[in-house]
């Protein structure tokens, strides 16, 4: 029998069975190997595209159209491979930007958000009251004056407008109204130099003192407006906006708990600033150091920069 099994013992023949070996074993594992190049349509893929067709048409695809679905998905499968190939993905912001999209959206689905109890939902109310309170509102009058009125005439008119004198000017001039404006309104009509200067124009309260006109402005075209009316800020009570704030809170925490995991993916990540001293005194201008910036990112994982930049 050992005569017989000699030839097992010869060099040539062990390397080349151990050859065959190999040989087997990479066929094997090569051949249940994704392939790039391989590309697989499945229930899942198909069932998809019945699905975004049916949300744009409003119907299910015909069987010509669900092949021209196939076929229209596997020549963007095939396009998309290549650009990967090809290493185009990098550095395309568009790209990134959905990438970002989408992960964010995987982080959103994971989030659970229940009712709040009455204690937290009137600590939140309370706390953010001044989204729900109903603000101050206001009605006045404004002129907007030629720019040839500057100077003792706009004293005159002023004087002839709050004395209720009649005049050719005066009848011309063309006054617009409006009401029930809050301050932020009013802010984005006139500025806030001026808004500030037509509430400050309004008689004291209680004295019972006619609305008097006043320029609110120095630049020109000259304003004159007068307040003519105010209706006080309306605390809000829970009772009245609960549904609203009940939506707000939950919000809120869904916002926390997509802070939460976006820092717990952070924590994996070391966060390397490495900016030119220019861009770096650039960035310090803003009043935030980079260390800062980059802690605000991942407060536990700031790595090293060059000398005179972490």
């Amino acid at each position: 029998m050992s005569s017989s099994l000699s030839w097992l013992r010869e060099p040539l023949l062990q390397f080349l069975l151990l050859a065959a070996v190999l040989f087997a074993v990479d066929g094997y594992v090569m051949g249940n190997r994704d392939d790039p190049r391989r590309i697989v349509i499945d229930d899942q893929r198909l069932l998809d595209l019945i699905s975004i067709f049916e949300e744009g048409q409003g119907r299910q695809p015909t069987a010509d159209e669900l092949n021209n679905l196939i076929i229209k998905w596997s020549q963007n499968e095939i396009l998309y491979r290549e650009a990967q190939q090809l290493e185009m993905d990098q550095g395309d912001e568009m790209i990134r930007n959905r990438l970002v999209l989408k992960m964010r959206n995987v982080l959103f689905n994971r989030i659970i958000v229940d009712t709040p109890s009455e204690d937290e939902l009137t600590t939140f109310f309370e706390f953010h009251r001044d989204q729900y309170d109903d603000p101050a509102y206001y009605d006045f009058e404004l002129i907007a004056l030629p720019k040839e009125l500057n100077g003792p005439a706009v004293t005159a008119l002023l004087n002839a407008l709050n004395q209720g004198d009649s005049t050719p000017e005066q009848a011309a001039l063309l006054v617009r109204r409006y009401q029930q404006r809050p301050l932020g309104n009013l802010e984005t009509m006139l500025g806030a130099h001026p808004a500030r200067a037509l509430l400050d124009s309004a008689p004291p309260a209680g004295t019972g003192a006619q609305p008097r006109w006043s320029q609110i402005n120095a630049e020109t075209p000259i304003m004159l407006a007068r307040l003519t009316h105010t209706r006080d800020a309306q605390p809000a009570r829970l009772a009245e906006v609960r549904n609203q704030v009940i939506r707000d809170w939950k919000q809120f925490r869904n916002e926390i708990q997509m802070a939460d995991q976006t820092k717990a993916l952070a924590d994996q990540y070391t966060i390397r600033l490495n900016l030119s001293p220019e861009l770096n005194a650039l960035v310090e201008t803003s009043g935030k150091t980079l260390s800062q910036i980059s802690a605000h990112v991942n407060p536990r994982s700031i790595g090293p920069g060059p000398a005179g930049i972490n």
